[in-house]
């Protein structure tokens, strides 16, 4: 799994319009803060591996390769280790979807360029743009960021049983939509709110079935075929 550059040495950082806090011991050395993240990197691999209730001090000081003392010493207890290696999560998925879409950025203006709202065929083509890069998109994380996903899905549903999670998960959810709502406003949506939520649902789903099903083949045909009827709806274009 990879992991963003910047320090997690419990400053905030704002992402989907709230304030990221860490919980744990803070850190002023360079090397204490590099084996704090060490502790926090370990624990998300567990969650990937084995889910959130895997997290516990001992596996998560093995999985680092550092003693016992080292992750108690940061986090005073496994919800504080928990919480944090959430944040740490959250602001590694900032990082890479605000990436990914400035990238992308140059596609979507020169498909707007030609777009004639007025045209159907011309709407039609502008679909079949966005469609490749919304499955662009989603096939980027099922090749690249699986691990990410499944860290992603296995947060939500400790968020059910863990309150101090939610506003945690709230930003993160909030920062997804809020690119969306951008997004749908740029290509001239006239709710980007409501096609925001709606499209961040089917994409939350295709990737949920790419990772069971696979992503090649005719698996491949429906998840485009999914993405692509909700673009159309969207944007008017029925068949």
């Amino acid at each position: 799994m990879d992991f963003p550059s910047e320090d997690s040495n419990g400053s905030g950082k704002l992402v989907g319009g709230m304030e990221l806090k860490y919980q744990g011991r803070k850190t002023s050395r360079a090397n204490s803060e590099q084996r704090r993240r060490t502790i926090l990197e370990a624990a998300l691999r567990i969650v990937v591996r084995d889910g959130v209730r895997g997290v516990r001090h001992r596996a998560v000081a093995k999985e680092a390769n550092v003693p016992l003392s080292a992750t108690t010493y940061y986090f005073k207890d496994i919800t504080d280790l928990i919480t944090d290696t959430f944040t740490l999560f959250v602001e590694m998925g900032a990082q890479k979807f605000k990436a990914y879409w400035e990238e992308s950025d140059s596609m979507l203006k020169t498909a707007m360029s030609e777009l004639d709202p007025s045209d159907s065929a011309s709407r039609q083509i502008f679909a079949e743009r966005i469609t490749d890069l919304a499955i662009e998109y989603v096939l980027v994380q099922l090749r690249e960021h699986s691990d990410y996903l499944i860290a992603e899905r296995a947060f939500q549903q400790e968020c059910l049983r863990n309150e101090n999670l939610r506003p945690i998960a709230f930003s993160h959810q909030r920062f997804f939509l809020d690119s969306l709502e951008t997004f749908f406003s740029k290509i001239g949506s006239s709710h980007p709110d409501i096609d925001a939520k709606l499209f961040g649902s089917i994409i939350l789903q295709v990737e949920y079935q790419g990772l069971v099903s696979g992503y090649e083949g005719e698996s491949l045909v429906g998840l485009r075929a999914m993405l692509k009827r909700q673009i159309e709806l969207m944007l008017g274009v029925y068949h």
